[in-house]
């Protein structure tokens, strides 16, 4: 029973960010080419640029903004998920793309897009204080919504509550910074 209870928690959420926000268009608005998504639901990730193609960040040592992206094929409404930052990284600032939000991202946020959107859709923007000494195999996460821990959950273009959505990795790199290992530039002999 409790299960049900928060399915229908969840569904009651999204539907009402979805209807708020004036969902219900069943053509869905393409904001870029959608990336191949094998789901109905599509995936989130956080990348570093808004389109959601580069997904490897790196670990500079200062100030640097991150953004979460909704790649989805069939179209969605809304979504529900929250993130996991590696130690030592400092959130500077989380911001919405969207009018209507619900929570936050350390616990979980739901977002409701306004219309029903395709391809890959810019969600939010985060910006850090890198710590400059990330370790390696370190990455951000997507990951379920604290109140709804099964999945990565979205609302489709026809109010339909998927569970099936995919939370993606997203790994830190450190730029090499050891002058003895950079190559260093040749002579050009005539």
């Amino acid at each position: 029973m409790e299960n049900v209870f928060r399915i229908g928690s969840v569904l009651c959420i999204l539907l009402v960010l979805g209807m708020f926000v004036g969902c219900g268009d069943d053509d869905p608005v393409a904001v870029n080419p959608p990336s191949v998504v094998v789901n109905e639901a599509g995936s989130i990730g956080i990348y570093a640029d808004t389109d959601g193609r580069i997904s490897h960040l790196v670990d500079t040592g200062g100030m640097i903004t991150f953004h979460i992206v909704h790649v989805v094929n069939d179209g969605a409404t809304a979504s529900a998920f929250r993130i996991e930052e590696p130690a030592g990284w400092v959130r500077i600032s989380a911001t919405t793309e969207f009018p209507v939000s619900i929570g936050n991202v350390d616990d979980g946020i739901s977002i409701g897009y306004g219309q029903c959107m395709s391809g890959s859709i810019h969600l939010m923007t985060l910006t850090y204080k890198a710590p400059g000494n990330t370790e390696p195999g370190t990455s951000f996460k997507i990951l379920p919504h604290a109140e709804w821990p099964n999945n990565v959950q979205v609302v489709n273009c026809a109010d339909k509550l998927l569970e099936d959505g995919i939370g993606k990795e997203s790994p830190v790199n450190v730029p090499n910074t050891d002058p003895a290992s950079q190559e260093r530039p040749r002579l050009r002999q005539e």
